[in-house]
């Protein structure tokens, strides 16, 4: 009978004891501990307002901004986030394309652009 309550006890110490280094590994871990991001050549962007990158010859600028960055684009085109900023529609926010300092005169697709432009993409407000 002492055999039987010994190995019962030591098992149930050993199961316990278990649960709780699991449980000291799992809370060692910080919900908020930095993350790769999927993409590492992509650029890291953390609740920025813009994102700026150089025009390459005879490449339109929204090709060029899907080389650069995850965004997400409205079922008409619209880029309404970049790599995670989404545009708060909510709070008439908007992403701008901009060429050279000046907001382009036409949309991403359709801008050719050559190798001096700096590209820029802004979060304004309507």
């Amino acid at each position: 009978m002492n055999k039987k309550v010994l190995i019962i006890f030591i098992s149930f110490a050993t199961i316990l004891g278990g649960f709780f280094v699991v449980q000291a590994k799992l809370s060692s871990r910080s919900i908020f501990a930095p993350t790769l991001p999927l993409n590492p050549s992509l650029p890291t962007i953390t609740l920025e307002r813009n994102l700026t990158y150089k025009g390459v010859e005879g490449k339109n600028a929204l090709t060029l901004l899907k080389e650069k960055a995850t965004i997400e684009q409205d079922a008409s085109g619209l880029v309404v986030s970049i790599n995670g900023r989404k545009a708060d529609l909510g709070g008439r926010e908007y992403w701008a394309f901009y060429v050279n300092g000046q907001m382009a005169p036409v949309g991403p697709a359709d801008y050719k652009t050559k190798n001096e432009d700096n590209i820029e993409w802004k979060i304004e407000k309507y």
